[in-house]
């Protein structure tokens, strides 16, 4: 093989083509009404498991999919086609537990075109009769070249196991890997064997990670349109993204904003190489969208926290400091802050004590928010304070009001005291250092 020889893939961000032209304008975010229509489906018990050591039980799995249940989840991918062995018997075992305790959830498995992987779907179906399949194959120009593929040979492999997957009972979604570097000439004809072999999901694989929100909104766009041309405008779409280079959000926002029905994503971002998206950053971001207009919220939100906290333990990754609901996401020192915080929920204290407590919780809502895009109580958290060289005595008196005590009661000298330590020693102090000074009061 020559240089020469070696295909390029397809580049939806800026490449041009006939069949779809680079888009002129573009909305910003979707719509109110899009984002009340958009779903989530969970990838945390499959993609994301490929980004941590070791597979967690299938107890502390089925704990998670309850959690998941509750935050209002009802599709969840749980396994793929890996031939026998301990992981098969484990997802298993998880779609026999799915089945028997969380009826809401509807699972799904990956399904590759070969024999033993759909007589693998078929087994899945036996034992929880409501799964899905995805059945893929890889499609972009690069990857045909190292597997040895032709488009034929991808349409025939696609058309031929989805049909049998519908005839087994099983819904279909259909897919490709590296889909956001597959041609639009590619994709159409694609899509085309999808759905007249009985998908009734097309999904979008962002595989590695490499649309930028113009790319997202112009495939998805695209989509929509040979679903359109083929009579078949019903048929859902996913969007399916990684975040390689930092665009998994946005890329979810345009997908959706182009007409792409469900988002696919994990708890803290977790998956293979950069991770996937974030199921935390898109809930919040749709909710905000919804709550905004006036619409219902799609998800118990109050769940939030404690669901992407659960996991993180169970696939035993770190929670950064930093990122959205990284631990310090509602925490603060700064004396200018908390001087904000603290006065609206003096004004807070001043509302109850006049009985007018709806606007008393307008202003507690304030402290929590004057300096936080996320108000915990809505995630089931709470705010936190510190006190660092940065603070000044709002800061110690926040504190102290967060350990349960009345600020009002610090001694000045005491307050004084604190604050020279910590400017003199330079750091945070935070927990118990602070509660061993409050309680010198």
């Amino acid at each position: 093989m020559s240089l020469a020889e070696i295909p390029v893939d397809f580049n939806w961000n800026t490449e041009s083509d006939p069949l779809s032209p680079l888009p002129e304008t573009m909305p910003c975010e979707p719509t109110p009404q899009q984002a009340a229509g958009a779903q989530i489906l969970s990838e945390c018990l499959r993609d994301g498991l490929q980004g941590v050591s070791a597979y967690p039980s299938v107890d502390k799995m089925l704990q998670y999919v309850e959690l998941l249940s509750n935050f209002g989840i009802t599709h969840a991918t749980v396994g793929i086609y890996s031939g026998p062995g301990v992981l098969d018997s484990m997802m298993k075992e998880l779609l026999a537990g799915i089945r028997e305790q969380f009826p809401r959830i509807v699972p799904s498995v990956l399904s590759v075109c070969t024999p033993a992987s759909l007589k693998w779907a078929v087994e899945c179906k036996e034992i929880h009769p409501a799964v899905e399949a995805v059945v893929f194959m890889g499609s972009s120009p690069s990857r045909r070249m190292v597997q040895g593929w032709d488009m034929d040979f991808i349409l025939e492999k696609l058309g031929s196991f989805i049909k049998q997957h519908v005839a087994e009972g099983i819904p279909v979604v259909a897919g490709t890997e590296h889909t956001t570097q597959t041609s639009p000439a590619d994709v159409r004809e694609i899509t085309r064997v999808q759905v007249e072999n009985g998908a009734y999901r097309v999904g979008l694989a962002d595989t590695i990670g490499v649309a930028r929100p113009s790319g997202a909104y112009r495939q998805v766009r695209f989509l929509r349109q040979v679903l359109a041309d083929l009579g078949r405008p019903e048929v859902n779409v996913d969007w399916h993204g990684h975040r390689d280079t930092g665009n998994a959000l946005a890329n979810a926002m345009m997908a959706i904003a182009a007409g792409a029905d469900r988002i696919h994503a994990v708890s803290r971002g977790v998956g293979e190489r950069s991770g996937n998206a974030s199921l935390e950053e898109v809930a919040l971001n749709l909710a905000a969208m919804q709550s905004e207009a006036g619409l219902p919220i799609s998800w118990n939100m109050s769940e939030l926290l404690g669901l992407i906290s659960f996991y993180q333990n169970m696939v035993d990754v770190v929670t950064a400091d930093h990122g959205v609901l990284g631990k310090r996401y509602s925490y603060t020192s700064s004396g200018l802050h908390t001087d904000a915080i603290l006065k609206a929920n003096a004004l807070a204290e001043n509302a109850r004590k006049a009985q007018d407590f709806e606007l008393e919780n307008k202003l507690r809502t304030m402290g929590r928010t004057v300096y936080s895009a996320v108000d915990p109580a809505t995630i089931g958290g709470t705010w936190s304070v510190g006190v660092s060289q940065w603070s000044g005595q709002s800061s110690v008196k926040l504190a102290c009001m967060q350990s349960g005590r009345d600020p009002e009661k610090l001694p000045p000298e005491l307050i004084d005291e604190i604050l020279s330590y910590a400017k003199g020693s330079g750091r945070e102090l935070e927990g118990d250092e602070l509660e061993a000074w409050f309680s010198k009061a």
